[in-house]
């Protein structure tokens, strides 16, 4: 179980081969690439989202459950601070089974590939998501912004919204419809597990 602030902040990206370049020539080590499936949980009066809380269940290759919360920090432009609670389990059907009699259901569901580089003291992650290509780093407030001019990103693009958000963004910007969950079409779902299998 780990727990504590989690300060990290986000940049969309059009390639990941340049990011790629620069952490491999800097040292920095790929310790995984996974396809995730996450569901995030709430009550019927949506009680957890109006408190600014997460209730998150994730599959892949290490199941957890997360739990996000506000904290009162000093603001730093860019970045993106919350207390963060997380632990694997064993059976994640189970676990949302048990949150539902608790009455937290599922309004969320979400999947992406995650690739994370450790770069020093911070986690670089680079997600591929149906909607677009992120780059995330996490780590000591000192440590972020360094890290990304070395990567060839300015902290004037940072984003700290929620993927929930930037999706929400992406579709009001090409005039869609509001859509919830943002999951891989089942072509590219097949695609990309197939990919990751073939790379293991």
């Amino acid at each position: 179980m780990s727990m504590g602030d989690e300060i990290e902040t986000k940049f969309a990206v059009k390639s990941f081969e340049p990011v790629r370049a620069v952490l491999a020539e800097a040292g920095g080590v790929l310790l995984s690439r996974r396809f995730e499936e996450n569901v995030v949980l709430d009550d019927a009066a949506g009680s957890l989202r109006s408190r600014d809380v997460l209730l998150r269940i994730r599959r892949d290759a290490a199941n957890k459950v997360t739990v996000k919360t506000p904290v009162e920090a000093p603001g730093r432009p860019g970045l993106k601070v919350r207390r963060e609670i997380e632990t694997e389990v064993a059976d994640p059907a189970a676990l949302e089974a048990a949150f539902a009699v608790l009455g937290y259901l599922p309004f969320l569901r979400y999947e992406k590939v995650r690739e994370t580089w450790q770069a020093g003291a911070c986690l670089v992650c680079l997600d591929e998501l149906p909607f677009g290509l992120y780059l995330e780093i996490e780590g000591p407030a000192e440590s972020i912004a360094p890290l990304a001019g070395r990567l060839g990103l300015s902290m004037e693009l940072a984003l700290t919204e929620t993927y929930h958000e930037l999706h929400q963004q992406y579709r009001r910007r090409r005039n869609l419809p509001p859509e919830t969950s943002f999951v891989f079409a089942p072509d590219a779902r097949r695609r990309l597990l197939a990919e990751l299998a073939a790379a293991t």
